[in-house]
C-alpha cells in the first residue's frame, strides 16, 4: 500500500555529473532511492580524450568546452534547488598529465570532481548492471571513449574488474588511424583478461554510448518496433553483423542513421571491434543492453543494504501510481482479487501482473477516450529495471484491455506482433478482470475487500461479502460477463454472508 503522502521523504532528487574522456554529462534524479527516474538528462560531446597534447595533456579546446559545460550544469543545479551531486572524471582526466589542473579549475566552479581509478569503474558500472537487473550473471564490458572497463557478475555481486585502454579515442592515438594495428592492439589487451574464458559466462551486459549507438543501429536497420535500449538483446550473430555492418559503412551513411550524434561517428568503428573481439572471445550466448552504468552504480552503491533488496520495478510502478491515480492502493487491492485465476496456471506470470495492476488506473486523469492510450505508452516506453521487452508488451495490452475492452485495436500492432498469442490472450484475461475489478467500486479498494474470482467446471466465478451484492450493477456485470467469455466460461455469481 501507498499513499500520496508516503512518497516524499524518500524521494529527493539527487545528481550525477560524470566527466568522461568524450562527454561530460549532467543526470538529475528523482523518484524511489531503488528506482531513481531521470528528469533532466544533458551531455556535451567535448572530447577530453581526442587529439592530446605531445605531452599527454588534455586538448585545450576541449578543456574550455567542458568548463563552460559545467558552468552551465551549476547553473541548472542551482535553479534546481541544489540536490546533492556527486561529481567524478574517468580516463582522460585521470590519465592526463594536466588532469590536476583539470579539477582545481571544476572546484572553483562548485564541483568537488573524485577521479576514479579504472578499477573502481568497472565496478561501478557492474553495479550500475544489478541495479537495473537485479541477480544478473555474466559479463558487463563498459565502453567508454578512453578505456573498456570489464566486470565479473555472479548473482549480482561484482568479483574482478579490468580496465583496458582500448576505447575508441586511445585506440586511435595508439593506431595512428590504422585499423589493423588498433585490432592487434585490442587483441592483447584483451589477452591479459582471465575471465574472458570462452564459456565461462553466457551473458555480455553491454554499457556505455557507443555501445548503444551499435544497438541504435541494429534497431534501425532491423526496423524493430519497440525503441526502447534497456533490455534490449541481441543474438551474437545480430551483433557481429552490425559490428561488421558499421565498419564498412562510410561516415556519411553512419550519420543518416537516426539518434546516432554527429561527433561520435567517428569512434563507432572502433567500438564495434572491440565489441566483436569481446563476444567472439568470450562465446557469449547474448548481448543485453542495459540503461544502468556507472552513474547508476553510484546511486547503488550509496544504499543501505534493505533499500538493495527492494524490487526496482515494484519501486517505480507504485511510484508512478502515487503521482497519477486516484486511488494508489486501488491496484494491489484488484490484484489480490483476481489473483486467483492466474497464479496456477502461470505462477511464473505474478510480478509481471502485480507490476500492471499496480499502474491499472494510471489514465484516470485523461480523457476516457485517450486513458488506453496512455497507459499502453506508459508501460511500453516508461524507464522500468528489470523488465523484458516482451513483459512490457504484456503489461501494455493488458492495461490497454483494462481501459478499452477485448475489440479495440491495441495502438502499436507492429509491436504486439513480437509477443506470442498465448501471450496476449493471457493479457488480455489479466486486463479484462482488471476492467471487471475497476467497475464494481471505481477508485474505492475497500469494497474488494473479501472478494475473489475463480475459475470452475465451465465457470467463472465471482465470490463477495453477501453486502457488496449491491455493487454489481449494470456495468460491472457486463463486464464480468466479457471477462467470462474470454475464458470460454460461464459468469457466475456467489455471495457469502
Amino acid at each position: 500500500m501507498i499513499s500520496r503522502k508516503e512518497i516524499s521523504p524518500a524521494n529527493q532528487r539527487r545528481a550525477v555529473v560524470d566527466i568522461g574522456s568524450n562527454s561530460v554529462r549532467l543526470v538529475v534524479y528523482d523518484g524511489p532511492a531503488r528506482a531513481p527516474l531521470s528528469i533532466c538528462n544533458e551531455k556535451a560531446l567535448c572530447g577530453l580524450g581526442r587529439d592530446m597534447t605531445a605531452e599527454g595533456g588534455l586538448n585545450p579546446a576541449a578543456v574550455e568546452d567542458a568548463l563552460a559545460t559545467l558552468r552551465r550544469f551549476r547553473h541548472v543545479l542551482d535553479e534546481l534547488g541544489r540536490p546533492p551531486v556527486t561529481a567524478i572524471a574517468t580516463a582522460a582526466v585521470r590519465e592526463a598529465t594536466d588532469g590536476s589542473r583539470f579539477i582545481e579549475a571544476a572546484q572553483t566552479i562548485g564541483f568537488d570532481v573524485d577521479v576514479i581509478s579504472g578499477g573502481e569503474e568497472g565496478e561501478l558500472a557492474a553495479l550500475g548492471v544489478v541495479s537495473v537487473e537485479p541477480g544478473a550473471t555474466g559479463i558487463v564490458g563498459d565502453m567508454g571513449g578512453g578505456s573498456l572497463e570489464l566486470s565479473v557478475l555472479d548473482k549480482g555481486e561484482p568479483g574482478e574488474c579490468l580496465s583496458l585502454p582500448v576505447g575508441p579515442l586511445s585506440l586511435m592515438r595508439a593506431s595512428k588511424g590504422d585499423a589493423k594495428i588498433a585490432s592487434r592492439l585490442i587483441e592483447e589487451h584483451l589477452d591479459t583478461v582471465p575471465f574472458l574464458e570462452k564459456g565461462a559466462f553466457d551473458t555480455l551486459y553491454a554499457v556505455g554510448g557507443a555501445w548503444r549507438a551499435v544497438a541504435r543501429i541494429h534497431m534501425s536497420v532491423k526496423n524493430y518496433p519497440l525503441p526502447v535500449l534497456h533490455h534490449y538483446e541481441l543474438t551474437p550473430a545480430q551483433a557481429i553483423e552490425v559490428c561488421d555492418l558499421i565498419a564498412r559503412q562510410s561516415r556519411k551513411s553512419l550519420e543518416e542513421i537516426p539518434g546516432i550524434p554527429r561527433r561520435r561517428i567517428d569512434t563507432l568503428p572502433l567500438a564495434s571491434t572491440v565489441l566483436k573481439s569481446v563476444i567472439t572471445r568470450m562465446k557469449a550466448k547474448r548481448v543485453c543492453m542495459s540503461s544502468g552504468g556507472i552513474r547508476e552504480g553510484l546511486l547503488y552503491r550509496q544504499l543501505s543494504p534493505e533499500e538493495r533488496r527492494r524490487d526496482p520495478f515494484f519501486e517505480a510502478c507504485r511510484f508512478y501510481a502515487a503521482r497519477l491515480a486516484p486511488e494508489p492502493s486501488f491496484g494491489e487491492k484488484a490484484f489480490h482479487m483476481i489473483e486467483p485465476l492466474f497464479t496456477r496456471d502461470h505462477p511464473e506470470g505474478a510480478r509481471k501482473r502485480l507490476g500492471a495492476a499496480l499502474l491499472c488506473d494510471i489514465g484516470a486523469y485523461f480523457h476516457p477516450d485517450l486513458r488506453g492510450r496512455h497507459a499502453f505508452d506508459t508501460a511500453l516506453r516508461a524507464p522500468f529495471a528489470s523488465v523484458s521487452h516482451e513483459e512490457r508488451l504484456w503489461m501494455a495490452l493488458a492495461l490497454f484491455r483494462r481501459h478499452q475492452g477485448r475489440s479495440a485495436a491495441p495502438p502499436n500492432e507492429a509491436a504486439m506482433a513480437l509477443l506470442s498469442e498465448e501471450a496476449q490472450l493471457r493479457a488480455t484475461r489479466f486486463g479484462l478482470a482488471l476492467r471487471f475489478a475497476a467497475a464494481i467500486a471505481p477508485k474505492a479498494p475497500a469494497a474488494l475487500e473479501g472478494c475473489r474470482l475463480e475459475a470452475r467446471e465451465g465457470e467463472l466465478v465471482f465470490i463477495a461479502p453477501s453486502d457488496r451484492q449491491a455493487l454489481m450493477g449494470e456495468t460491472p456485470r457486463r463486464r464480468f460477463v466479457s471477462l467470462a467469455a474470454a475464458f470460454d466460461a460461464i459468469a457466475a455469481e456467489h455471495y457469502e454472508d
